[in-house]
């Protein structure tokens, strides 16, 4: 089921860079997201350490469950060949949820976030495209932490014109004691992502009164989402459970490596067009 949201929550990413949404995934989505993400970490530990050897993300085409080979041109860029690959994962279900459902409030807030920019450049003429999935996985007393970055400076600058939305959804309740991410809001909603001030790496010690910076503790099935500029970090999980998310990104516009003359020749990560609704 779609979600149609609001114009106040609109507001909200545009102005501070997240939103979140308590109870994005039903139940049901949400068992079949665990049921993947424990095959999948599974599979991980069958063939080596989860944390030196894949950092903790576990990408559903990416983590040697498929052989490079099948992982063709077509299936990062086609729908339906994409969708083929996936179900050998997963129900087709599934696969429809993180296209349609994550899809769809990708493609709201992209659109409206592209509304007010005036430097998108290319992405303007673009639809809206899966560009990557990956589960992000903690294991129990693990120092698996995550610096202060922001997502689309893992890009390339001639690739960063393109708005981007990462929706980290928690498939086990988060706290700070299992390692949550760490959100720190716009300081300047008229230039969105643009910080004046740099951030250590542990921000649960170095916070002080007044710093807008905030841990989110969220339920299982909730939603985070984040502008590609928001600046974020996670801590380790100090827990005796797993603590993992699911985290698909969007992309306004395909977001494609450039040639050494300049010329466009195939995409960065994925380029799965998200259904118009």
């Amino acid at each position: 089921m779609s979600i149609q949201l609001t114009n106040e929550q609109l507001m909200l990413f545009r102005t501070h860079g997240y939103l979140v949404v308590p109870g994005f995934l039903t139940a049901h989505e949400l068992a079949m997201y665990r049921a993947e993400s424990e095959m999948l970490v599974n599979h991980c530990y069958e063939q080596g350490d989860l944390v030196a050897n894949w950092g903790c993300v576990v990408e559903p085409l990416g983590c040697g469950y498929f052989s490079d080979s099948e992982i063709t041109a077509g299936v990062r860029t086609d729908r339906t060949q994409y969708a083929g690959l996936r179900a050998q994962v997963s129900p087709r279900e599934l696969i429809q949820c993180t296209l349609d459902k994550f899809g769809y409030c990708a493609q709201q807030l992209l659109h409206s976030q592209h509304a007010v920019d005036s430097d998108t450049g290319p992405s303007s003429s673009g639809g809206v495209f899966l560009l990557n999935e990956q589960y992000i996985v903690k294991p129990p007393h693990t120092q698996a932490e995550f610096a202060w970055h922001q997502d689309i400076l893992y890009f390339k600058p001639e690739e960063r014109s393109h708005t981007v939305v990462s929706i980290w959804t928690p498939i086990d309740d988060v706290s700070l004691d299992n390692g949550t991410v760490w959100v720190d809001p716009f300081p300047d909603p008229d230039r969105p992502g643009k910080y004046m001030h740099a951030r250590n790496e542990t921000p649960s010690s170095q916070l002080i009164k007044g710093d807008p910076a905030f841990a989110t503790e969220l339920t299982a099935g909730s939603a985070l989402f984040m502008d590609g500029r928001l600046r974020h970090c996670s801590t380790g999980n100090n827990t005796s459970r797993f603590r993992s998310a699911y985290m698909p990104q969007f992309s306004l516009g395909r977001i494609e490596k450039s040639s050494s003359t300049g010329e466009s020749t195939a995409c960065t990560a994925f380029a799965i067009p998200v259904t118009k609704q």
